[in-house]
């Protein structure tokens, strides 16, 4: 089976679960779970430039991971999609205004002329519909991410957040794909040697 059936059927499969009517009564409990475990693992430092995103039904929330790094003086950024079909990533602070974006994903409101960027974080935090024990995410099959992940420079940290049973043995990768360096759920962090990360 190529990998890109193997990706497919996965997503079909964690869609099933992400369904606010199943079996997870307990999500928003867990979502903050989620939030406070980063929290910790990641705390806030100020000036510490952090991309972030707006989160969509049936992620994990980011509003209390929002709150807490702006707390501390922390720098936010959220990504919009350019015009040449990648992610922009633009401050954003308190009482700095949402717009929604493509597929629903509010986006920052941002004057004409100005610039993302693409770059220069600290910390990255990533969405994905399922995570591996290596670190290796399933997106949502558009490569926004994979296009933005591929192009960082370290330090940066990329974490994904998930619930736990967003945790699969194994996410089938392509070349492109780009792992990440910590998954942080409701149950605890997992923690992925970059030497051990796989991409393909």
């Amino acid at each position: 089976m190529l990998v890109s059936e193997r990706k497919a059927l996965l997503r079909l499969s964690e869609r099933s679960r992400w369904r606010p009517e199943g079996p997870r009564g307990d999500r928003a409990a867990r979502s903050l779970r989620t939030q406070r475990n980063l929290l910790e693992a990641f705390p806030p430092v100020a000036g510490r430039k952090v991309a972030l995103y707006s989160a969509v039904r049936g992620e994990v929330g980011t509003d209390r991971i929002r709150d807490g790094y702006l707390a501390t003086g922390s720098r936010l950024f959220y990504p919009r999609v350019a015009a040449d079909g990648n992610l922009s990533f633009f401050p954003h602070g308190e009482g700095d205004g949402w717009e929604p974006g493509r597929f629903g994903v509010r986006e920052p409101v941002v004057r004409d002329g100005s610039e993302g960027t693409r770059n220069g974080f600290d910390l990255v935090l990533v969405p994905g519909m399922a995570f591996d024990p290596l670190g290796r995410r399933l997106g949502k099959g558009y490569g926004y991410y994979d296009r933005f992940l591929s192009g960082l420079v370290p330090p940066a940290v990329v974490v994904g957040l998930a619930f736990f049973w967003q945790l699969v043995p194994e996410v089938p990768v392509e070349a492109w794909d780009v792992p990440v360096d910590a998954v942080v759920t409701d149950e605890g962090v997992i923690r992925v040697a970059r030497d051990a990360r796989v991409r393909t």
